[in-house]
């Protein structure tokens, strides 16, 4: 029996996943979380085999998240659930920790053998990802770290900076260093340059 739970700050997309997951004989969904450090708490004190986990959460996001919790507990096989159609993206997570990385546009076809496959420590992709995996050159968006990158997404959808720091719980300073680090980094100069790369990239919803 594999013991997994799953994380995604909406609602709706953890109930869905339960549906989907409730009638597999082999899995039991012993949990649902809203946030990556409620998770991590649930795992110190529970047994989880899989973590079915979305990448944009509050607070700590999903690629934090991996890497905490795989760093404490490398027996839990975290599986990426993401609409980011973005090989830096899955690269950042496996670099993480994690074992798979799917898209939520292939649930359907993909979440069931990719839930099997990571609980065997099996890495597995959405078909589109290993494409992209295989087909990336060096991309500018490999020099954002972990925290870069999630604020350079927020960005680039519109979010101001003020809110973005509340909601990854930094301060706007803080924030404001990042964005400009960024920019730096990418050779950017306005927010419509920010929005364009994120465009170009596959990582607007």
């Amino acid at each position: 029996m594999i013991n997994l739970i799953i994380v995604d700050d909406h609602d709706i997309v953890r109930a869905g996943l339960k549906r989907l997951l409730e009638n597999q004989d082999n899995i039991d969904v012993v949990g649902d979380f809203g946030t990556g450090e409620i998770a991590y708490e649930f795992i110190r004190k529970n047994e989880v085999d899989v973590a079915v986990m979305d990448l944009s959460m509050p607070g700590k996001g999903g690629i934090e998240s991996t890497r905490q919790i795989k760093k404490q507990f490398p027996k839990v096989n975290i599986l990426i659930l993401s609409m980011h159609d973005n090989s830096t993206m899955a690269k950042k997570a496996m670099d993480a920790g994690a074992t798979g990385y799917i898209l939520k546009n292939d649930i359907a076809d993909d979440l069931i053998n990719a839930i099997y496959a990571v609980s065997n420590s099996k890495n597995i992709f959405s078909r589109t990802i290993e494409k992209s995996l295989k087909a990336s050159n060096e991309n500018s968006l490999n020099a954002l770290n972990d925290k870069e990158l999630e604020i350079f997404i927020a960005l680039a959808k519109g979010n101001e900076l003020k809110n973005i720091a509340n909601d990854i719980n930094i301060s706007y300073k803080t924030a404001a260093n990042y964005q400009t680090s960024i920019k730096r980094k990418l050779k950017l100069k306005t927010s419509v340059d920010l929005y364009r790369v994120a465009m170009d990239n596959n990582l607007l919803e």
